[in-house]
């Protein structure tokens, strides 16, 4: 049986059970949540100072490896075989560097993010299982668009939980540092 067709076997079979749940379900957006609150626009915009002197780098490395890789194409008819291999070698080097440095990039950005995200995740969950309690859900799942076909709005709980999140930890001002 392929995968699909047990997809819908399970929800076909989850979807006949939950009227005879008759349980009050909620659904929250929390990627949105976590970059609308105040404290993840904060660190998003400290992610980004971060990220700026680093993305000034990458386009100086990827300036000179597409000026190496200029100056390869330009010689090439009128310079001799070896100052050829030379630029070759250079042209390599170059773009190997940019290579190296955009995937260093990528990984060092992926765990500054991270980090800089997990304290709002983590308060997230208290206040989504806060939220849930105190307006008596049996269930809150993560809303992720390419998951569902359908979602009734009414369920959607994102707005409130951003609302209640901003009202519990509001943001502190604090001094731009670089770093």
């Amino acid at each position: 049986m392929g995968r699909f067709s047990r997809f819908v076997i399970v929800a076909v079979a989850v979807l006949a059970a939950v009227p005879a749940m008759a349980g009050k379900i909620g659904w929250v957006e929390v990627e949105k949540a976590a970059v609308t609150v105040q404290e993840g626009k904060a660190a998003i915009e400290q992610l980004g100072q971060w990220a700026a002197p680093r993305k000034k780098q990458l386009d100086d490395l990827r300036a000179a490896a597409e000026a190496a890789q200029q100056k390869l194409v330009k010689e090439r008819g009128v310079a001799n075989d070896d100052a050829v291999e030379a630029l070759q070698k250079s042209a390599v080097t170059a773009k190997r560097t940019f290579e190296d440095a955009v995937r260093q990039f990528q990984r060092q950005y992926d765990e500054e993010q991270n980090k800089l995200l997990a304290d709002v995740a983590h308060k997230m969950n208290k206040v989504v299982s806060d939220y849930a309690e105190a307006h008596g859900f049996d269930a809150v799942f993560i809303f992720k668009q390419r998951t569902l076909i359908y979602l009734n709005p009414s369920v959607n709980i994102t707005d409130q939980i951003i609302k209640m999140y901003d009202e519990r930890f509001p943001v502190k001002k604090q001094l731009r540092s670089s770093q």
